[in-house]
């Protein structure tokens, strides 16, 4: 009795909850809308006028084209900010894994021969492995010259720059 009592009080809750589904309010249901807010136009966004569908032809930018030693360093915009290479790169050869042109000039032993800067001893550290150990040749994550240093150009400025 107390079992067929069970299985009709099981069937008939499984049969109303099955007909009847859960009740939801229709405006529950509804996501939040987002609160009103003022959009701001793609021509207000960016350093270039227009949209970003509308791009305006770019200015050729013209890189030095003296030799080494003909032109002055330029002041950094930053004091962290590595120097700019003052003088033509185009006829040097491509930095290998064996061959860096920059340090003809550049290497200390030769840049006061070259009347060239000569690589801070910064480049000379592994900061990364060995920081105590000061190293005859350019460490290799320092080797390729133009990871940081890049060359000067007649380029304007996009933005001031407040400090000088």
């Amino acid at each position: 009795m107390k079992k067929t009592l069970f299985i009709l009080l099981s069937v008939t809750l499984s049969m109303s909850c099955a007909s009847k589904g859960p009740s939801v309010d229709a405006e529950q249901s509804k996501p939040p809308s987002p609160p009103a807010s003022k959009t701001t136009p793609d021509s207000e966004i960016g350093l270039a006028s227009g949209t970003a569908f509308e791009q305006p032809q770019q200015k050729a930018i013209g890189f030095n084209v003296v030799d080494p030693g003909e032109s002055e360093m330029r002041a950094r915009p930053n004091e962290e900010f590595p120097p700019a290479i003052p003088h033509s790169i185009a006829d040097l050869e491509t930095i290998t894994l064996g061959e860096n042109s920059c340090l003809d000039c550049h290497d200390p032993e030769a840049a006061s021969d070259m009347g060239a800067p000569a690589i801070p001893a910064s480049h000379l550290v592994d900061l990364r492995r060995s920081p105590e150990v000061t190293s005859p040749e350019v460490i290799g994550s320092r080797w390729v010259c133009t990871s940081c240093h890049v060359a000067q150009t007649d380029a304007k400025p996009l933005v001031a720059n407040p400090s000088g």
